[in-house]
């Protein structure tokens, strides 16, 4: 017989409770990995417009994961008098950041390559010193695009 554990007015059973608690230390885990992403991203973003999205999308992809953890907070309260159904619905604002996180990437992508198109620029990928050596940028973006 399983033990059930409330969420909300939800009672779950021990395996969606495990499934769920799988699922934070997953979002932390992300939220650890994107942010050195991050990092690694803006020391070889240089003049690339494609490094360029995949540092905002790196930056953005974070959103929709506090969302979720804020979320969590507000659905495993019971209800009260002004909220007699739980506050479960507000698990959608979770996805509507993710789609709002989308359209700002697809945003920027969109005005870097018009502004790049209008003003006929030709952004050069520069060289950085590294250990005594030249090392065209290049490489190194190479280097940090599978982070």
């Amino acid at each position: 017989m399983t033990t059930l554990k409330r969420i909300g007015r939800t009672e779950l059973p021990d395996e969606q409770r495990n499934a769920l608690r799988r699922a934070i230390r997953w979002e932390w885990f992300t939220i650890g990995y994107t942010s050195v992403t991050i990092a690694v991203i803006a020391l070889v973003v240089g003049n690339s417009q494609a490094m360029r999205t995949a540092w905002i999308e790196d930056m953005l992809s974070l959103i929709p994961q506090f969302a979720f953890l804020t979320a969590l907070i507000f659905v495993r309260r019971r209800p009260t008098v002004t909220h007699p159904y739980g506050l479960h619905r507000v698990m959608g604002i979770g996805h509507l950041v993710a789609g709002v996180a989308l359209l700002a990437v697809g945003v920027n992508l969109v005005i870097e390559a018009v502004t790049g198109l209008v003003t006929g620029e030709h952004p050069t990928i520069g060289t950085v010193q590294l250990w005594g050596q030249t090392i065209w940028l290049g490489w190194l973006m190479v280097a940090a695009w599978p982070w």
